[in-house]
């Protein structure tokens, strides 16, 4: 997983070099890439950075942190609350605070925060990458990377065999179509095909090689590439 680029946000200098200390000694995966004192600077430097994660005080000068909030309502950004006082709770829940954290920040809370945020990232993650997109005549198709059974080239064109019994056909060439895919479930056996692993039924010697995916097809392995599928089988 990649760091958690996060920024700091607190009127009071001490508080930010406090918690700047504190992650950088027991949260590894964030990297704090930057610091603002002056909230009236702080919309800007988000827009600016666009953060995984902010951690931001409530009650300050001239700006508040829930109007900071109240400004990014429509970014997927997590907000962490750091405050000296429990009075805001109920109000940062209608903003879908991730956490609230309370000051003198406790390195044990700290941290209990900081592993639900690794968690937390980690699933939105594996939810992005676990989605495909393709464009079908100007259609954008997302799928599960277990709804593609497999890919066959025909000339300039592909078809997609679906879990469901559909076809899609594009018209692109396979080896455009696959260049997005995920190599840990799909592999190209043959410069005709290109399978996914998890829809492998059984694999057969014979006849120089033919594999049967879960939809009944049968698909030809080149001699080449038998090692390697083997070897991604095992």
């Amino acid at each position: 997983m990649s760091l958690i680029k996060s920024i700091l946000i607190d009127d009071e200098e001490d508080a930010i070099q406090s918690l700047e200390w504190k992650i950088c000694r027991y949260c590894p995966g964030i990297e704090i890439v930057a610091s603002v004192s002056d909230p009236l600077h702080a919309i800007e430097t988000i827009e600016n950075i666009n953060p995984d994660c902010i951690f931001i005080d409530i009650k300050m000068p001239l700006l508040s942190g829930f109007d900071i909030l109240e400004s990014l309502h429509q970014k997927k950004i997590t907000v962490i609350i750091t405050s000296a006082f429990e009075d805001y709770a109920l109000k940062a829940i209608k903003f879908s605070v991730f956490e609230y954290l309370l000051k003198p920040i406790d390195k044990d809370d700290l941290v209990r925060v900081y592993n639900k945020l690794c968690k937390r990232i980690k699933l939105a993650t594996n939810n992005k990458q676990s989605r495909i997109q393709l464009c079908v005549n100007g259609v954008i198709y997302f799928f599960k990377k277990n709804e593609i059974v497999l890919l066959k080239a025909e000339g300039n064109y592909t078809t997609i065999f679906l879990t469901d019994n559909r076809k899609l056909f594009l018209s692109k060439t396979l080896k455009e179509v696959i260049k997005p895919l995920p190599t840990s479930c799909f592999f190209r056996i043959h410069k005709s095909y290109c399978i996914n692993l998890e829809h492998v039924q059984e694999y057969k010697k014979s006849q120089g090689g033919v594999i049967r995916m879960s939809n009944g097809e049968y698909v030809s392995i080149s001699r080449d590439r038998k090692i390697t599928f083997l070897a991604k089988m095992d």
